[in-house]
């Protein structure tokens, strides 16, 4: 039997793809598919802690893009991209720090709502304040992420 059987195996997957750093992990579209899903999930199960609430939300590529700008990693990303293209690349980067066993699923979550319950996500916020506060929350996760990379020496 061939492919990913297990948990584990996606890991390998990451080295078998020459996905070894997070530079490289932002630059990969498929590792970016798996992101996506998995994005929104951990944005979700924050929310609905933060709001009490079942929440199933979308995060926009126009917050991942600010999160990653607000976390000072603009620069991990290639140059010229617009903002879905940037949102593309926090996913693809937030995929690899989770498969690369950075933070379980819990983790994430409790980081993002801790930053909401700071912020105020949940509450009566304008448009711009709510965005704003949202991306404050991921860019503590991708900083988180960056962190844990440089910790082990990987880039």
């Amino acid at each position: 039997m061939t492919g990913v059987s297990t948990f584990e195996d996606l890991h390998t997957l990451l080295e078998a793809e020459g996905i070894n750093s997070i530079d490289r992990a932002m630059r990969h579209k498929e590792l970016a598919k798996l992101g996506d899903p998995l994005t929104n999930l951990l944005f979700s199960l924050a929310l609905s802690v933060q709001t009490r609430h079942f929440e199933g939300e979308k995060v926009s590529g126009k917050i991942l893009a600010t999160a990653l700008r607000l976390a000072d990693l603009r620069r991990l990303a290639p140059s010229r991209l617009d903002t879905h293209g940037l949102g593309d690349c926090v996913e693809a980067m937030i995929a690899y720090g989770w498969l690369r066993g950075f933070f379980t699923l819990p983790e994430a979550a409790n980081t993002l709502q801790e930053q909401f319950l700071r912020t105020g996500v949940g509450t009566k916020q304008s448009k711009a304040e709510r965005i704003e506060s949202i991306a404050m929350g991921f860019s503590v996760l991708l900083q988180q992420i960056w962190d844990k990379e440089q910790s082990l020496g990987a880039v």
